[in-house]
């Protein structure tokens, strides 16, 4: 099951792991490139050395390729993306905001840049300025989310551009990613998924949560057209919700949430924001790195086969 994006990286299978927030550092995106997928190392807000740190920590690891992401949120984000340069990253993804100041820096340093898009008309800028592909990612996908779905924004995204497509939210099955490549993708991203990795740096209690949650198990934070955060229900995202009903003003929304991606990555119950897609209900169990990969593969060649017995 190779795609062109296995040829465009240099990955054995068309998988990218999702860049989660202060859970993927570099060994941990070390362990997904050795699996045949795309390891993607999250910057979020952290300064140059650190990355350095966790660049050297992959590649101590693997020689395989992985990725740095880096978030337009950050206010040092281009110190992170000339580190990547000076360090020779062979691939970066770019999420949480308008990626033109940083891509022309990144492709001029002869990286491949995967910018993280919420609609096509994203997409196609990015296609000019660079680009090497685009994640359209669905509302369905957990962590901070856009305002479209996964089916129709990879479908037209797809029919916007020629570069590859790769499709995430709401993907975490061979079925899941067949239905990606029919859309017009060439690969999927996947987070939740790898949640459950044996090797994911986070607290059992959080990859409890994630296998123990229901298809309607997650929930948005975050006030409506301002950026949106799906997690699983928790006291959390309880309290949150009483303190909006009660008029709590968005400076004191921001206050309560700070904190609490750290408190989920540590299994802290009462505290933390447990990021997770819609997806969530169809993991059931902990399982290596290699084998969540291996396994989506299986079931995406089942998934061919059995269609075409049907259908011809």
């Amino acid at each position: 099951m190779r795609t062109e994006l296995c040829d465009v990286l240099g990955i054995e299978y068309p998988v990218i792991q999702g860049a989660m927030a202060h859970i993927s550092d570099g060994k941990f995106a070390a362990t997904v490139s050795e699996a045949g997928g795309l390891g993607v190392i999250a910057s979020t807000l952290h300064d140059g050395q650190w990355v350095k740190e966790q660049v050297e920590i992959a590649r101590s690891i693997t020689d395989k390729p992985f990725a740095v992401n880096l978030i337009m949120e950050s206010d040092i984000v281009e110190e992170c993306a000339r580190m990547c340069v000076e360090l020779k990253v062979p691939i970066c993804t770019i999420s949480a905001g308008n990626p033109e100041k940083i891509v022309p820096i990144l492709v001029e340093g002869g990286i491949k840049v995967i910018c993280l898009i919420p609609h096509a008309r994203a997409a196609k800028k990015m296609q000019d300025l660079g680009a090497t592909a685009v994640v359209a990612e669905g509302m369905e996908g957990g962590g901070h989310i856009g305002k479209m779905c996964t089916f129709p924004m990879v479908r037209q995204v797809a029919e916007a551009v020629d570069i590859p497509v790769i499709a995430a939210g709401g993907i975490a099955d061979g079925k899941g990613f067949m239905a990606a490549l029919m859309l017009g993708a060439v690969g999927v991203q996947m987070g939740t998924a790898f949640l459950v990795a044996e090797e994911c740096p986070i607290s059992d209690v959080y990859k409890q949560m994630v296998i123990d949650a229901a298809d309607a198990d997650t929930v948005l934070t975050g006030e409506y057209g301002k950026k949106q955060v799906r997690c699983i229900k928790s006291p959390f995202t309880q309290e949150y919700w009483e303190k909006f009903d009660a008029g709590a003003s968005s400076e004191e929304l921001d206050q309560f949430c700070r904190g609490t991606v750290a408190a989920a990555r540590d299994g802290i119950i009462e505290r933390g924001a447990f990021s997770a897609g819609m997806i969530s209900g169809l993991i059931k169990k902990m399982k290596p790195t290699k084998k969540i990969i291996t396994d989506l593969m299986a079931e995406a060649d089942q998934a061919y086969a059995d269609f075409k017995k049907i259908y011809g």
